[in-house]
């Protein structure tokens, strides 16, 4: 949510926010939204029509200028029915390639290869890998990093907290080119409802670190429409 807040304004993409989680998601609980419409709606969407544009017209959620939200169903259940069923993982995951006026940003939760939804990582421009700071986090990122690798060609680490190493040495650990250590924040849900309204959310750190990292991913997203190439 903050990513596409804080997207660069040179770079003039509608961001959209689709919560593919298999686990389940939390969005329509935390914003007070519902799941429908939602992510139900964009593969039923994308299933008859097939255009990006229309689909999202009937599943999105606007959050602020240019920028929407489409929830994922809140069980576990639910969702695994949702992106197992009929091939909606690949079939979404093409058509949302072939966009070329918007940037999506799917939360994926624990994906691997066997999963479901992993035909998302094959079509991104980048994938990013969430990880805390604490040493117990940080030593299971390279053996995730290289199972992602299987299928994405580019793989970015976000380290939210303070690690004992700079980027550098997390970078050579971690076996991954783009790394990002962002701060910890308790009220991480309510800067993102805030983001586009309350200016006082745009002079924290976390903002800032936000603001940082979207410039940097926009850049292979830029590139890939540039070429004529999937967003």
């Amino acid at each position: 949510m903050l990513l596409a807040a804080a997207w660069p304004a040179h770079n003039d993409m509608e961001r959209v926010v689709l919560e593919a989680d298999l686990d389940g998601g939390v969005a329509g609980a935390r914003y007070g939204i519902g799941v429908e419409p939602g992510a139900h709606a964009l593969v039923t969407g994308l299933r008859h029509v097939g255009d990006p544009s229309v689909a999202l017209a009937s599943a999105g959620r606007s959050i602020g200028e240019r920028s929407w939200l489409i929830p994922g169903p809140e069980s576990a259940e639910a969702s695994r029915r949702l992106w197992s069923a009929d091939r909606a993982a690949p079939s979404v995951a093409t058509s949302l390639s072939t966009d070329q006026t918007r940037v999506w940003i799917c939360d994926l939760g624990r994906v691997t290869p066997a999963t479901p939804t992993a035909p998302f990582l094959a079509e991104a421009s980048l994938v990013l890998l969430f990880c805390r700071s604490e040493p117990e986090c940080l030593v299971q990122v390279p053996s995730r990093a290289s199972l992602l690798k299987q299928i994405s060609a580019e793989i970015g680490v976000v380290v939210v907290g303070s690690p004992a190493y700079d980027r550098g040495e997390l970078s050579q650990f971690f076996g991954c080119r783009q790394v990002w250590v962002v701060p910890s924040s308790d009220d991480l849900v309510e800067l993102s409802r805030q983001a586009w309204t309350n200016r006082k959310v745009r002079r924290t750190p976390v903002w800032r670190a936000a603001v940082s990292m979207a410039e940097d991913v926009s850049v292979p997203v830029a590139f890939r429409v540039g070429r004529g190439s999937p967003s």
